[in-house]
This record gives C-alpha cells, sequence and structure tokens, in this order.
C-alpha cells in the first residue's frame, strides 16, 4: 500500500474495465497489455494503435485523472519503474512466468487469484484504512451488510471486530438492515460490502443511515460507483463485479484481505486490544 499517485497505476488501470464506455476500454486494453510500448508512442500513435480516435484517447486520459496525454505518459513511465522496482522479488512475479507456459485449471485459478491480491494491495489507501479504522474505533456500534454472496464477508466482519471486543453485527437482509439504520445512533458506523457499488439495498441502507448521521464505510471494486460517492471512506479492491461476475472467487478473496486490512489497522491504532484478543481466543477453546 502506497501512497504516491504513480505507483500502482496499471492495477488501477486494470480495475476499470467494467466502468469504461466501449471506446475507452479498447484504449485502457491496449495501455494494460502494453505499457512499456505506450510510453514511447505519441498520442496519435496510441490512437492507432488501439483502434480508436484522438479525441478518445484524451477523453481517457481526463477520464483516469490526467489533464493531459503527455502527463499520463509520465506518470505511466514512473510507475512502470516503481513496480518493477517494488514487486521484482514479490510473489506476482512468479505468476507471470507462467504466462508463456501451458497453465492447467489450478494454475490459471492461482494466477489471477494472486493477482487481484497483489492489484487491491497496490491500490488501497493507507489513508483511508486510517479513517475506517478511527471511525470504528470512535464508534459504540458497527454494523456490516452485504447482500449474496458479500453476505459471507459481512459476516466475517463481524468476527473479527467481535474478537477485538467490540459489539458488531452482522446484517442479512434489507429488512433488518433499515430496522436498525433507523434507530442507529450518531457516529455509529456500517460498513457496506458491493463489488459493483450499485446494489439497490445497499444504497438505501446508506441513505437510512447518513440521515441519522451514522458512518458509512464501503467496501467496493468500483471507485465511480454511488455507493462510492455516498460513504464517508472507500475502501477498493482491484475485481469489480458485473452481472456475470458476481460472486466471484477472486472477489470475495479482495474483500476479505480488505476486512482484515482494516482490522490490522485497528490494532495498529489500539494495540491494547491485542487483549481483547487473547481473551476471546481462551473463552473459545474446548477443553475434554
Amino acid at each position: 500500500m502506497r501512497q504516491d499517485s504513480d505507483y500502482g497505476l496499471l492495477a488501477r488501470l486494470r480495475s476499470r474495465f467494467d466502468h469504461l464506455s466501449p471506446a475507452l476500454a479498447k484504449i485502457n486494453r491496449f495501455v494494460t497489455e502494453h505499457p512499456d510500448t505506450v510510453i514511447h508512442q505519441t498520442l496519435i500513435e496510441l490512437a492507432e494503435a488501439s483502434g480508436s480516435s484522438e479525441a478518445s484517447v484524451v477523453r481517457y486520459c481526463r477520464d483516469s485523472g490526467f489533464t493531459s496525454f503527455s502527463e499520463f505518459r509520465i506518470a505511466l513511465s514512473k510507475s512502470l519503474i516503481m513496480d518493477s522496482h517494488e514487486h521484482s522479488l514479490n510473489t506476482r512475479s512468479h505468476v507471470n512466468e507462467l504466462d508463456n507456459a501451458k497453465l492447467d485449471d489450478v494454475e490459471i485459478s492461482l494466477k489471477h487469484i494472486l493477482a487481484a491480491l497483489n492489484d487491491t494491495g497496490t491500490i488501497l489507501d493507507i489513508n483511508d484504512l486510517n479513517k475506517a479504522a478511527s471511525y470504528i474505533i470512535n464508534a459504540r456500534n458497527v454494523y456490516f451488510f452485504g447482500v449474496g454472496a458479500s453476505a459471507v464477508i459481512a459476516d466475517y466482519g463481524q468476527y473479527r471486530l467481535m474478537r477485538l471486543g467490540f459489539k458488531a453485527t452482522g446484517l442479512h437482509n434489507m429488512h433488518s438492515a433499515i430496522m436498525t439504520m433507523a434507530c442507529m445512533k450518531k457516529n455509529d458506523v456500517i460498513v457496506l460490502i458491493s463489488g459493483s457499488g450499485s446494489t439497490r439495498d445497499l444504497l438505501t441502507t446508506a441513505e437510512k443511515a447518513i440521515a441519522q448521521e451514522g458512518i458509512v464505510i464501503a467496501i467496493t471494486g468500483n471507485s465511480k460507483s454511488e455507493l462510492s460517492k455516498l460513504a464517508h471512506v472507500c475502501l477498493h479492491t482491484s475485481v469489480t463485479e458485473n452481472f456475470h461476475s458476481a460472486g466471484t472467487f477472486s472477489s470475495k478473496l479482495v474483500q476479505l484481505f480488505v476486512i482484515d486490512a482494516m482490522t490490522n489497522q485497528i490494532v495498529e491504532e489500539k494495540p491494547e486490544l491485542r487483549r481483547n484478543f487473547a481473551q476471546t481466543a481462551e473463552s473459545i477453546v474446548f477443553r475434554q
């Protein structure tokens, strides 16, 4: 996890495919597959190589957060240098060695999982983790809510915080979530988990929580989603979800990873909570 805006640029670009127009997605695919080529190209050359127009390349750069193609190309070049240095001994570099080999199903699955975890670790903002940890530490009640496969992640979040002594609750359906939000106290926290960031039940829950002056923490793969805009702090994963990919293992695994990172940050800020973890561990040890 780094704060440098150029670090992990490729990881952020790879996570954007589901949220780009077809024209911009074509450019994004070429950039992420051929970054070493792009840093030496002109705007016209990138447009021709990606089968797009010059105007689309300009829009793509602006949509990626840059004022010009030159600024984007410089950032991409710096990102390649930093990423190469940072990950030279990382697992991802070993996984990439499999690209030219014949992969069986297990290897392909492992490759995708490791890449998703690595990319999520790259784009996860330490400042956002700090904010989320502080909100939770200062809350009287913490709630977790996810729909479908994300409900499992909500249960894991509840479990992790209960082990540290927090009053944590996992919500499992819309009715319980809305009723709970109606009685939510100021500065209570709800953690909403959605790969797409567009699940209607979660958006409604976020709006109810905000109306009660509660704090909304979002875990999502879509940085431009409505949920990201509503949340007080958003922890981004590198895996987005759509109609076809919802509930995939890699998307759930990176959500678990974010829960784990958030919990570790809480303990980092409040080390005395380790005592609670030891006490809860002792309480669930079963003896013959």
